[in-house]
């Protein structure tokens, strides 16, 4: 079982990734902001989920603050699927980059990826 935080401003989505995460057994905690995401920073997490795409600090800020305290994984997830959007992320220190939408199953993949990369 992994500790995963995922950060979506989106309610629907974060319960959605939350759900298959609980599934498949993590233990999942949620900030609905960078603001949160960044409050949460100095606990102990096996893998970051941030939304490139939030209101006020960007996701890519996050992923460069997740970056810069560690080695924890971070997969990016944004709306925004363009060659630029993952080139930026991949740039901050993201390892992985999702579009949305995504498949349940594609994931859940990337997530035990970057788990057993870690």
């Amino acid at each position: 079982m992994a500790r995963i935080l995922v950060v979506e401003d989106e309610p629907l989505v974060a319960h959605l990734v939350r759900r298959l995460l609980e599934r498949a057994g993590h233990q999942v905690d949620w900030a609905p902001s960078a603001q949160a995401a960044l409050a949460r920073l100095g606990e102990a997490y096996d893998l970051v989920i941030c939304d490139l795409i939030l209101p006020g600090v960007s996701g890519l800020e996050v992923i460069r603050r997740v970056r810069a305290l560690g080695k924890t994984p971070v997969l990016a997830l944004s709306a925004s699927v363009s060659a630029t959007s993952q080139k930026e992320a991949l740039e901050a220190g993201a390892q992985a980059f999702l579009g949305k939408p995504f498949e349940g199953q594609a994931l859940l993949g990337q997530v035990e990826r970057l788990l057993n990369t870690a």
